[in-house]
């Protein structure tokens, strides 16, 4: 048996060297070919197999195990009494050419047969419908018989985002929100590119229904998201990075934790912050973390401190907080606001804890922000040093320098006490300390007690 010839297209067209046999890929419209972009889940193409030449040909397009729950094939014309789909061949694959569905457990789509009067004639000769159905990187496998029964000759690459990607570029967030706002309460969207495609659900208006369909799939692909480049920061949009008096350097001891807050500060609200993403993190890890879980206010103080503070108007259903994505130990913070731009001040805030000694930065890794003219905003950023200390190594230091002499009569100074009487005083510790019995265990104290005692 021959081995079948193996190759890889993105979308284009593809040869087989067994005969002079071409796969394309076009548009919904059959007529346009396709740009190699990505598409949204519900997008139609058109799969459209030609020869140049009048052979005998066999083969077929399959999606096969995973990609069956990414897109599907169908055809159009079928005929039940022969089981022929006969719209999905052209007069071209000869006299009686045939088309037949398959679908199992494992693959789904269609064998592909010009008529065995071998009377084909070059062009066009099958036509086979794909849908996506959901986000992801499906192929199409496509067969050539004579080469192999078993495995594609050739695949057709597709890369699919959610139908809340209004722009298709791989990423939910800020500016397809700013289209969905942009269009919001429309009730005109009779045309499938109308309102931007953010009439999602089909019913000719842009409201609540689309909106819970985009918060579904709210930062979808973010993890790949790069930074964002192109003009300079703008001079009148400052976000900084300050504890809660305001200040961008501080100094704290190992163990010690701190509230840190976003500010912002645009003095020109002409086109203010709308939406913004960003992502705070540590420079170095080894030193401190980031409580990157939510603040919940129904159990204060909680374990979460991450929270959202932007206002007024804030659309509360895209609050976001969590790891970072370029720093795990870093946070990942959104805000939406409904109408309007946000106030100066406060956009969120976090609980930052030291662990080890030496400078931290805590600066803004990414951004991402939207003014209210749907515009793409780039403020300049003011991040927050940290000089962080061991409180024991600096008292052991006060101590070194402490002379003997001193030390000695301190020492007899100290009265010493009996056995009894430090067992008495022990033993008024546990019963005036409640701190003490919420973190040791009674029978602990007794033992420990008992241990004093042994050594006089």
């Amino acid at each position: 048996m021959r081995n079948p010839v193996f190759c890889i297209v993105f979308l284009g067209m593809v040869t087989l060297a067994t005969a002079a046999v071409t796969l394309d890929v076009y548009e919904s419209d059959g007529v346009t070919l396709f740009d190699h972009r990505n598409i949204r889940v519900g997008t139609e193409l058109k799969l459209i197999v030609s020869s140049d030449s009048n052979d005998l040909w066999s083969g077929g397009l399959f999606l096969n195990k995973e990609n069956r729950d990414l897109g599907y094939l169908y055809g159009n014309g079928y005929d039940p009494n022969t089981r022929d789909w006969a719209d999905c061949h052209y007069s071209n694959a000869g006299s009686e050419p045939y088309v037949c569905a398959w679908e199992d457990s494992l693959i789904q789509g269609f064998d592909l047969f010009t008529s065995l009067e071998e009377d084909a004639e070059p062009g066009d000769w099958f036509m086979v419908n794909y849908v996506a159905l959901a986000p992801g990187e499906p192929n199409v496998g496509f067969y050539d018989y004579a080469a192999s029964w078993y495995d594609p000759n050739a695949f057709v690459f597709l890369h699919q985002v959610p139908r809340t990607d209004f722009n298709t570029d791989g990423i939910v967030n800020l500016l397809d929100y700013s289209l969905l706002a942009f269009c919001w309460l429309q009730e005109d969207c009779t045309d499938p590119e109308g309102c931007l495609r953010a009439d999602m659900d089909g019913d000719a208006a842009v409201d609540v229904n689309d909106l819970f369909l985009f918060a579904d799939s709210w930062l979808w692909g973010a993890d790949v998201n790069p930074s964002p480049s192109g003009p300079q920061p703008d001079p009148n949009l400052i976000y900084s990075i300050v504890d809660a008096n305001g200040l961008a350097e501080i100094t704290m001891a190992i163990g010690e934790s701190v509230t840190v807050y976003v500010d912002m500060d645009s003095p020109e609200p002409d086109n203010g912050v709308w939406a913004f993403e960003i992502e705070v993190d540590i420079s170095d890890p080894n030193l401190g973390f980031i409580d990157n879980t939510a603040y919940d206010p129904n159990d204060p103080p909680g374990e979460g401190t991450a929270r959202i503070l932007a206002g007024p108007n804030r659309w509360e259903i895209f609050d976001g907080w969590g790891p970072g994505y370029f720093q795990q130990e870093g946070i990942s913070l959104t805000g939406v606001s409904a109408s309007g731009a946000f106030d100066d001040g406060h956009l969120a805030s976090f609980v930052y804890t030291c662990q080890g000694t030496g400078d931290v930065v805590l600066n803004l890794a990414y951004q991402d922000s939207i003014g209210t003219s749907g515009e793409p905003l780039y403020p300049i950023v003011e991040n927050l040093v940290i000089h962080q200390y061991d409180p024991f190594e600096s008292e052991s230091m006060m101590m070194s320098s402490t002379s003997m002499d001193t030390m000695s009569t301190v020492e007899q100074t100290v009265p010493e006490m009996s056995p009894e009487e430090m067992v008495q005083f022990l033993e008024d510790i546990w019963n005036t300390e409640s701190d003490l019995q919420n973190t040791m265990d009674a029978k602990e104290w007794k033992e420990f007690i008992k241990s004093v005692e042994r050594s006089y």
